[in-house]
């Protein structure tokens, strides 16, 4: 099932389709236990099913990496070899006047977009999920044993409820809304 869930949320939008969200997958007592502190202490560590570590990599970045998945579209039959070229030289052109800030950026927000399409499908089929970033990120990569070649952007705990959540309330629409300035 999560193997289903998490190949539909790698279907979500990600810039130029590199594709870089990676899930680390969590399952056994003892590692989730050594996390629990790691996580300041936050129950769902160790209660739900499973944790995933939501990852961002670095090396979908590479030329690479990005004229194999266009080669692979374009073999696919998708688009021909003129378009083909154009969004491999437009994404590797993109990223090289990236700095290492930028990259963060895009790797948070292309993950961030998949953990929410993932979080979503699992409510759909039934599970609760609760998305941490409070978590101590060194001692999280360190404990995972996780290269500098990944961000690391947030744990999602995802199980059947074993006890309704707390409530929580959310600003009025109007408050939230801006037309035409802000």
């Amino acid at each position: 099932m999560l193997t289903s869930l998490i190949e539909s949320a790698s279907k979500s939008p990600n810039g130029n389709n590199i594709q870089a969200t990676r899930y680390l997958i969590i399952e056994d007592p003892a590692l989730k236990e050594l996390l629990l502190p790691i996580a300041f202490n936050q129950q769902q560590v160790v209660e739900a099913s499973t944790l995933i570590v939501m990852l961002g990599d670095y090396h979908a970045f590479n030329e690479d990496n990005i004229m194999k998945i266009h080669e692979e579209e374009f073999q696919a039959g998708y688009f021909d070899e003129a378009l083909r070229d154009f969004l491999v030289n437009a994404a590797i052109n993109y990223y090289a006047t990236k700095s290492k800030e930028d990259l963060k950026l895009e790797l948070t927000r292309d993950v961030s977009l998949a953990a929410m399409s993932l979080i979503l499908l699992a409510n759909e089929t039934g599970f609760e999920t609760i998305t941490m970033s409070g978590y101590d990120s060194t001692q999280l990569k360190k404990a995972l044993n996780i290269s500098e070649r990944y961000l690391d952007v947030m744990l999602i705990a995802i199980g059947k409820g074993i006890k309704p959540g707390h409530q929580t309330v959310r600003h009025d629409v109007n408050k939230v809304i801006y037309k035409d300035k802000i």
